[in-house]
């Protein structure tokens, strides 16, 4: 293979690898804030769970800076999520300590 005289071309750099959206833990924050704030009502310690979860998520994909009203409305949902679980386990005790006195 001849070059006509001149050395061979340099590699070329490729481009910026491509980044991908990234946006699992905003749409985890949101549905598990929304899962929690449904079954905070049904079920307390799922919708506590998946409040806490969902929060957590949140908050992790707040700091890397992704599409913040999704992150933003996954973090308030889980964060209700959370203080309903425990108002209604607190007035679930309340109401079996009540129920075992009488």
């Amino acid at each position: 293979m001849s070059t006509n005289g001149y050395p061979p071309a340099p590699n070329a750099p490729g481009g910026a690898p491509v980044r991908s959206g990234g946006n699992g833990l905003a749409v985890g924050s949101l549905v598990l804030g929304i899962v929690g704030v449904v079954f905070a009502f049904l079920v307390s310690i799922v919708g506590l769970v998946a409040g806490i979860v969902g929060l957590v998520l949140g908050i992790i994909a707040r700091r890397r800076g992704l599409s913040r009203g999704m992150v933003l409305a996954g973090i308030v949902l889980s964060a209700i999520a959370i203080v309903v679980a425990i108002i209604f386990m607190i007035l679930g005790a309340v109401l079996a300590t009540q129920m075992l006195n009488n």
